[in-house]
């Protein structure tokens, strides 16, 4: 058996079972089997196009392997999407999540891949979180996009939509990508959007005026 902890902009994949029986409902790093004679690594690229249809690049296993049962072990390999986007296959999963490092415990996982787990947050911890450049023209998205693939790093080009806007509005252009700010920032700038760092940090409350002197005890005779 093999998995893939896909990694992407500081989050992992993690994949909904309907089946079997016994697993329906919890949550696994995509995989399956290995066919006699076939490569772990062409196994793991198979069924995950199989089963999310999508495209993944394994970069390094994880330690350790976990059995399954007297003739079933279960190794797991680190990846990258490459092409697509993960959609459950029906009869297969009915649901697939991106978890940072903080949510892995917020999801049922099977008891196989628990295990790894440790390791797939230590490669989280050490992953760039995702960063969003703006731009008002498609071509400029994409050619940044391009850019950013051509130096080796993930870039996906997406429409922006608003709350309240109708279809008809002009929406911008957002590039998502594992490039560091210092790598984006001077592409976004060549075309006059700007770098989505997030929300505003929320303001803390002013200090309380609190008395500079000593309080006086009123004290009832």
């Amino acid at each position: 058996m093999v998995g893939a902890a896909v990694l992407r902009g500081g989050r992992v994949l993690a994949a909904r079972r309907t089946r079997p029986e016994v697993a329906a409902g919890r949550w696994e790093l995509p995989g399956g089997k290995v066919e006699p004679d076939e490569d772990p690594e062409a196994a793991l690229l198979r069924e995950v196009a199989e089963e999310l249809g999508c495209s993944i690049e394994v970069t390094g296993w994880l330690p350790g392997r976990t059995r399954i049962s007297d003739d079933l072990v279960l190794v797991v390999a680190s990846a990258r999407l490459v092409a697509g986007e993960p959609t459950p296959e029906p009869g297969e999963h009915d649901a697939v999540r991106w978890l940072a490092g903080a949510e892995l415990g917020d999801v049922d996982w099977l008891d196989s891949d628990r295990p790894f787990l440790a390791a797939v947050r230590e490669l989280l911890e050490g992953q760039q979180a995702e960063l969003r450049a703006v731009l008002f023209e498609e071509e400029h998205a994409l050619a940044v996009a391009e850019r950013l693939r051509a130096a080796g790093f993930e870039a996906r080009v997406t429409r922006e939509r608003y709350a309240g806007e109708d279809d008809d509005e002009d929406h911008p252009w957002a590039v998502t990508t594992d490039a560091p700010a210092l790598i984006v920032e001077p592409l976004v700038d060549e075309h006059d959007g700007w770098l989505d760092e997030g929300p505003e940090p929320v303001a803390a409350d002013p200090p309380l005026d609190l008395p500079t002197g000593p309080r006086r005890q009123h004290r009832r005779s």
